[in-house]
């Protein structure tokens, strides 16, 4: 099986060199591994940094996908799923908070359960007790509305088949609700298999919604997390997603 590992960036322009520096230990670890970095639109000069980068490997294990325009977390995670082309996907953090590595981690778990439509992800260990509680509660109101017990819902890696992203791409979100409807869409067809992880501190660069984001910043995220939940639970119930 074929693994492809998809990275959204948007104006991570300082942490991508030592990003670089950490997937390379991936790909020593995994030599056919293709690893998807996708410029979600980046207005701090990513594009040249991901230039310089690629320059110094000249390594088929790495592509770039460009989003010219930012229009959201979520597009940019499913323009580089749709442009990999292994039988596996993954998706973790550019930000340096989450550990590449794990996304191995992921993939071992999947291949034991032998289940199409396993998703396996990260359940954070180390977190701050108030961002833990803000986590908790989400999942408690998103399970309470969608009738189907959900937790750590943006937790990352998140690892699943392409036959899994095929069949529920159609109707995914294009913001930070894409991790919600991922978890639903797990649970309706399939089932989802956790393994601890553990998130550093973000050392370069703005947060955008997770950890240390501004209060104003994690407001935005609430609104509009509390809203898809409900978005969903209406479109279930209509039976546009089932």
């Amino acid at each position: 099986m074929k693994l492809s590992v998809i990275l959204p960036c948007y104006n991570e322009k300082d942490n991508l060199e030592a990003l670089f520096q950490r997937l390379d230990l991936l790909v020593q670890a995994k030599p056919d591994i293709e690893i998807v970095l996708v410029n979600n639109g980046s207005t701090d000069g990513s594009d040249l940094v991901f230039k310089n980068e690629l320059a110094k490997r000249n390594s088929n294990n790495y592509k770039v996908y460009t989003v010219e325009k930012n229009i959201g977390y979520g597009f940019g995670i499913l323009s580089g799923l749709q442009s990999a082309t292994g039988d596996v996907l993954s998706v973790t953090h550019a930000d340096r908070q989450t550990d590449p590595m794990d996304v191995l981690k992921a993939f071992e778990i999947y291949k034991n359960e032998n289940n199409p439509f396993l998703l396996v992800k990260g359940f954070r260990k180390n977190r701050q007790i108030t961002e833990a509680l803000f986590s908790y509660g989400m999942g408690v109101i998103a399970s309470i509305a969608l009738s189907t017990r959900l937790t750590e819902i943006n937790a990352q890696p998140k690892l699943f088949s392409k036959l899994f992203f095929e069949k529920i791409q159609n109707d995914a979100p294009h913001d930070f609700s894409l991790d919600l409807y991922f978890l639903y869409q797990a649970k309706r067809i399939g089932k989802i298999a956790h393994f601890p992880v553990y998130f550093a501190k973000r050392v370069a660069g703005v947060a955008k919604g997770g950890s240390g984001s501004s209060f104003k910043t994690k407001w935005k995220l609430i609104k509009r997390s509390f809203n898809y939940i409900f978005e969903l639970r209406k479109s279930i119930q209509s039976g546009r997603i089932k």
